[in-house]
């Protein structure tokens, strides 16, 4: 615990603005990472103490759990910040791993074995399909720098016989590394695991599948994003860092105008993940509906939430050439969902800890009438449910409208007016779990908590919450943080 405090605090100490590449070009130091990796050791450090407090792991297993826990967030860190082919390949295998025996650290349980075999098996497929689109793109580009390879990609996009000549391996590798990343974020086609998986494992590592894996993901998204010939809109020069890599690229080649750049790839970029954004949220909120364990739902609740921060991502993609201030206001929107992901998400999953060591159960009909036992525990879960709705005035509204501005500012109506009606869907199940605890009758005496325990449980839900509250009313400053963390992202991308 007093470790994850501690990193969290020198990452916080240490934050500054401005890009410097590491260790020969594998890692790059930019807040763009910066404010992704300092997310992630505050989700450990408040993971950490959740975890210390709900009980799990037992005395039997913590050694095992917690390094499983540092070692898979460690290769998470390192992802925010990979700046070569061969880095975020090694990152995702450093944080995929110790997940996949996270998954099923409850030594016995069947569930556990299952949803940790299950979980293995297709992260190793996921992995081995990125792997290949990688090999695909470096072939292609010549290189494994990204911002060289940003360079080299943007090349092709403006030089259209070039790119008819080399059309079949781009688009492979491109639609292979994003099947890969996608598995990650859990987007349909790519979400098959994840109901079985979160239902399996306990709440604690599920809250960690949902919100970690997923913000390192996302991080890593978007730097590829830019890398391969996202919407950057000023490379005017081959990047510094391409004479390390002279041996890659033999023959220098002319500037790129990216006036000319074809539009047309974009464009089927963006139409792709906005369908595939449709679909996540679509099919995620439809099938959390009949769900009556509430972790089982969760997964299907965070297979929407993948949908609208795919939606985010469509319209980056969408806005090539666009002004500076539409597309850091789309990154921005994306950071910011990120911050209030964070908060929602493992609020829910640790009072589905809590609730599950009170009643013994994690099915939803469990918790009727738990309301009047623990009247703030269930504002607290309520509070979070709003923000996964988005409901106002809490930074879950502010993270989806941000997100649908971004939709606006690229002309993607379409989409919006999917994100909109999924929102409305999204209402009945939430708020069906707030209406089963507050409104229904307890079938049985719920027995009463001890009073240290039901303490540290009510400090930890407050310490959640209160931050959603508090960054859905002053958002403005944090939304405008991200903003200049996504400008330095965009102008040192090619550096």
């Amino acid at each position: 615990m007093a470790g994850s405090i501690l990193a969290l605090g020198v990452a916080v100490a240490t934050f500054e603005f401005g890009s410097t590449e590491l260790f020969g070009g594998m890692l790059i130091k930019d807040g763009f990472g910066q404010y992704f990796r300092v997310l992630l050791l505050l989700f450990l450090a408040l993971f950490t103490v959740g975890s210390c407090i709900s009980g799990i792991p037992t005395p039997a297993f913590a050694t095992e759990f917690y390094t499983l826990s540092f070692g898979s967030l460690l290769g998470m860190s390192l992802l925010t910040s990979a700046n070569h082919i061969l880095l975020v390949v090694v990152a995702f295998e450093m944080a995929s791993l110790p997940s996949y025996a996270l998954a099923g650290i409850l030594k016995g349980d069947r569930k556990a074995t299952e949803a940790a075999l299950k979980f293995a098996i297709f992260g190793a497929g996921s992995a081995g399909i990125m792997l290949f689109g990688f090999s695909l793109l470096a072939g292609v580009s010549g290189a494994v720098h990204l911002p060289t390879m940003s360079y080299r990609l943007v090349e092709f996009f403006t030089d259209s016989s070039r790119l008819n000549s080399n059309f079949v391996p781009l688009v492979m590798g491109l639609l292979f590394v994003g099947a890969g990343i996608a598995f990650k974020l859990s987007l349909v086609p790519f979400h098959f695991w994840i109901a079985d998986v979160f239902e399996g494992a306990t709440a604690e590592v599920a809250g960690l599948l949902s919100v970690a894996s997923k913000l390192a993901a996302l991080a890593v998204f978007l730097r590829l994003l830019i890398a391969f010939g996202g919407p950057l809109a000023s490379i005017q020069a081959p990047p510094k860092a391409v004479a390390a890599h002279a041996a890659l690229t033999p023959t220098p080649s002319p500037e790129p105008n990216l006036s000319d750049r074809d539009p047309g790839p974009y464009r089927a970029a963006s139409l792709l993940l906005g369908l595939i954004a449709a679909v996540s949220c679509t099919l995620g909120n439809f099938a959390a509906y009949p769900q009556q364990n509430i972790k089982r739902l969760m997964a299907y609740s965070t297979i929407a939430h993948a949908g609208y921060l795919a939606m985010g991502i469509a319209a980056v993609v969408s806005l090539p050439g666009a002004p500076l201030t539409h597309t850091s206001s789309a990154l921005a929107a994306l950071m910011f969902y990120s911050f209030a992901y964070l908060f929602m998400n493992l609020g829910v999953f640790t009072a589905v800890a809590f609730l599950r060591n009170r009643l013994g159960s994690e099915d939803i009909s469990s918790y009727r009438g738990y309301g009047r036992q623990e009247p703030w525990a269930v504002v607290c879960l309520t509070i979070f449910l709003f923000n996964l709705i988005g409901l106002p005035p809490f930074a879950g509204f502010v993270a989806k409208f941000t997100v649908f501005a971004a939709l606006a500012d690229a002309g993607l109506w379409w989409l919006l007016i999917v994100g909109v009606l999924n929102t409305l869907i999204s209402l009945f199940y939430y708020l069906r779990i707030a209406r089963v605890m507050v409104f229904e009758p307890a079938e049985r005496t719920v027995p009463a908590p001890s009073p240290t325990s039901s303490n540290l449980e009510i400090i930890m839900l407050t310490g959640l919450a209160v931050p959603l509250l508090i960054a859905g009313i002053w958002w403005d400053r944090i939304f405008h943080f991200c903003r200049l963390a996504a400008e330095e992202l965009l102008r040192t991308s090619a550096l």
